[in-house]
């Protein structure tokens, strides 16, 4: 029998997340990216390193997409997320996305790892800007990437991902970077309601988060709906809450409706967390 999900901010869950070893293999050196596979993991990799002490993979691994890094500063103990500033080639500023914490706290994947790939492939300057914490001051990395179409896109083909999402191009405007929830513009005006999947091989988890991006109709409906990430992996969460979206609606909240700009088009990038009832 499948059981309601509790819709919950923050996430509870402790990901247990740690950096590839295929990433770690990667040349110490190296200005440009290197492309690896593993078949017998169904694994396509795509990595830099940097003098800096940063490296970034692109990943498809058994069908999970993910974008990487590590050697960053280390997360706050027991902080299970972190914002990152993401800065590439003529961008005039840098973005606020949401990054989720590995079992190591120097590594950090990306919660619209498509999104970040996508850009990382266009090359240029590659800024990285970590905000202070309380033991921490702000830290801004400054990299130089080698454009890297033909590497990422074989990543993002190996997981079904397209190297440009026609969505995006479409869109009237994007809002969202994986935060929890839904971005400050809208709100759930009928609140979607996953139901838990059947377990896999006898296992389930008992909280996680789902990042998803959807398309807004003019009344409020999310169509086109793409799973960006979702922790854990292979449970089928993604789908579950894809599946909850076609009765869900949202609406502008006060705020942005002042603005006049247009509902219908726009672009929502959000999270959906859940816990396990008992």
């Amino acid at each position: 029998m499948r059981r309601p999900l509790r819709l919950t901010v923050p996430v509870l869950l402790a990901l247990s997340l740690a950096a590839p070893v295929l990433a770690q293999e990667l040349p110490t050196d190296a200005d440009d990216w290197t492309l690896q596979s593993a078949p017998e993991r169904k694994a396509v990799v795509a990595g830099i390193n940097f003098t800096s002490g940063l490296s970034v993979a692109a990943r498809c691994v058994d069908g999970v997409y993910d974008v990487l890094i590590t050697g960053l500063p280390e997360a706050p103990p027991r902080t299970m997320s972190r914002e990152l500033g993401i800065q590439m080639g003529d961008a005039p500023e840098p973005y606020t996305s949401v990054w989720t914490v590995g079992t190591r706290r120097d590594t950090a994947f990306s919660r619209i790892p498509a999104v970040v790939a996508r850009d990382l492939a266009k090359g240029g300057k590659f800024q990285v800007v970590v905000p202070a914490t309380g033991s921490s001051r702000r830290t801004r990395y400054v990299m130089d990437v080698t454009p890297s179409s033909t590497a990422i896109e074989q990543t993002l083909t190996a997981c079904g991902r397209p190297m440009i999402d026609p969505r995006e191009v479409r869109a009237e405007e994007i809002d969202g970077n994986g935060q929890d929830g839904l971005p400050t513009s809208v709100a759930w005006q009928t609140v979607p309601r996953p139901t838990f999947p059947a377990s896999v091989n006898g296992r389930s988890p008992t909280e996680g988060y789902v990042v998803l991006s959807c398309v807004a109709d003019e009344r409020g409906g999310l169509g086109e709906c793409v799973t960006e990430s979702e922790q854990p992996a292979d449970y089928n969460l993604g789908r579950s809450v894809e599946r909850s979206l076609t009765r869900a609606r949202i609406r502008l909240t006060d705020e942005a409706a002042t603005t006049g700009r247009p509902f219908a088009g726009r672009m929502i990038r959000f999270a959906v967390n859940f816990k396990m009832e008992p």
